[in-house]
């Protein structure tokens, strides 16, 4: 599936210029592989094979974006409740796996958040996407979008998926000596710190290649 051919409808009005430049810069190129690699674990491929991909269990997920309480721009994660899975006790975004009902990834990604946060976003706040991501350890194909609420939501979280609802600020995750280092599983891997909570894994992979879009010139404004 090509993203880029995905057509979005996201006005411009009232929405800030930073916003505005990342929604011009997701309608052209995007980084991809280049910019994900730099907060991949050490273990992770860098390919895989077609059979891989089409066998995988298709998901979305949803980087929401609004101003704070400050004024200043920042992305909702969450800490998943503790199950039994490989991601439990993670931080993430909001999303998860593709339902029958679902008529599209757009669709997938707006009912999980309404579903864990309990907020109801549109396709008219879809910014754009960013490049899809697939995830070995829990076999998922997964398509990130961007979206932007001109308001701070009010969170209603499901507490049987989400254990905590983090603020991040995308001041914070744009500075290099926000990410480090750490060791998770006997392993260093890249990523960063939240709340005293460790954004590492596909989220920061996603997140790398969010912040490249976002400090990039506005080489594909209209």
């Amino acid at each position: 599936m090509n993203l880029n051919k995905e057509i979005f409808n996201f006005s411009h009005e009232n929405v800030p210029e930073q916003v505005v430049a990342l929604s011009n810069r997701l309608a052209g190129p995007l980084p991809g592989l280049i910019a994900q690699i730099k907060a991949a674990p050490p273990y992770r491929p860098t390919s895989f094979e077609i059979s891989e991909l089409e066998s995988a269990r298709k998901a979305a997920v949803l980087w929401l974006m609004y101003p704070n309480q400050e004024g200043m721009i920042e992305g909702v994660l969450i800490e998943r409740a503790e199950y039994d899975g490989v991601h439990s006790k993670q931080v993430g975004m909001p999303g998860g796996e593709m339902e029958l009902s679902d008529t599209d990834y757009i669709d997938t990604a707006l009912r999980e958040c309404r579903e864990e946060l309990g907020i109801a976003v549109h396709r008219k706040n879809v910014l754009g996407a960013l490049s899809p991501l697939y995830i070995p350890p829990s076999n998922f194909y997964v398509m990130p979008y961007v979206a932007w609420l001109h308001t701070r939501p009010v969170w209603s979280p499901d507490e049987r998926e989400v254990s905590n609802v983090l603020g991040c600020k995308m001041s914070y995750i744009s500075e290099p000596e926000t990410w480090k280092s750490y060791e998770v599983n006997g392993m260093q891997v890249p990523g960063f710190l939240l709340e005293s909570r460790l954004v590492w894994g596909a989220t920061a992979m996603i997140i790398a290649e969010l912040m490249e879009c976002w400090k990039l010139p506005d080489t594909f404004a209209a």
